[in-house]
């Protein structure tokens, strides 16, 4: 007989592939927390969406609500990183840069109009995102509600990126954010 662990049970869930029901209520939740003006998702990959999109907002809200300390949350959140990384495929996109921070620098620049300013007695960057708004693809369709925890993925983000580029571990910090209430992300890089 094979077991099924729970990771394996839920992620059959959420795709609402499941005999005994369980399924159906994630769904329903989804699409009623999800769609506005009781309109429901169209496709399974919207509802798929909407369900990611909902659980995702409540794990950071109940991590909020939980009043961890800087160091708790940045120690959950950070390891995040990982998976934007590989969505983006960051090893593939920086592969050119490696070693080359200045060319990384300009290809941020120009092609996703960061601004970065590089203070290299200091061996320190400070970049600017330069948008009104959070870049996570977690939260493209979310509502005006802010998840400062959120920076924490974004800090580990920007350190697996610009470590590969260095060639060597770098440290960022959030000095700025979207999700905390002001105009952009800023990021400091100890380089």
């Amino acid at each position: 007989m094979k077991t099924t662990n729970r990771r394996d049970f839920l992620k059959t869930c959420a795709c609402v592939a499941c005999a005994c029901g369980f399924g159906s209520f994630f769904k329903l939740a989804a699409e009623e927390k999800a769609a506005p003006n009781n309109e429901l998702p169209k496709s399974e990959a919207e509802k798929n969406e909407a369900f990611a999109l909902h659980w995702i907002t409540e794990l950071l809200e109940s991590l909020d609500e939980n009043q961890l300390s800087d160091s708790q949350l940045r120690s959950i959140v950070k390891k995040t990183a990982q998976a934007h990384h590989d969505l983006l495929n960051v090893p593939e996109m920086v592969k050119p840069y490696i070693g080359k921070p200045d060319e990384f620098i300009e290809f941020l620049q120009n092609a996703w109009g960061w601004r970065v300013t590089d203070n290299k007695d200091a061996h320190q960057l400070i970049v600017d995102e330069n948008k009104p708004f959070c870049v996570c693809p977690l939260l493209k369709n979310a509502s005006g509600k802010l998840y400062p925890a959120l920076c924490y993925c974004s800090e580990g983000f920007a350190e697996k990126m610009f470590s590969a580029v260095y060639q060597h571990p770098v440290s960022v910090t959030v000095a700025a954010s979207v999700q905390r209430g002001n105009p952009s992300c800023i990021y400091h890089i100890n380089y």
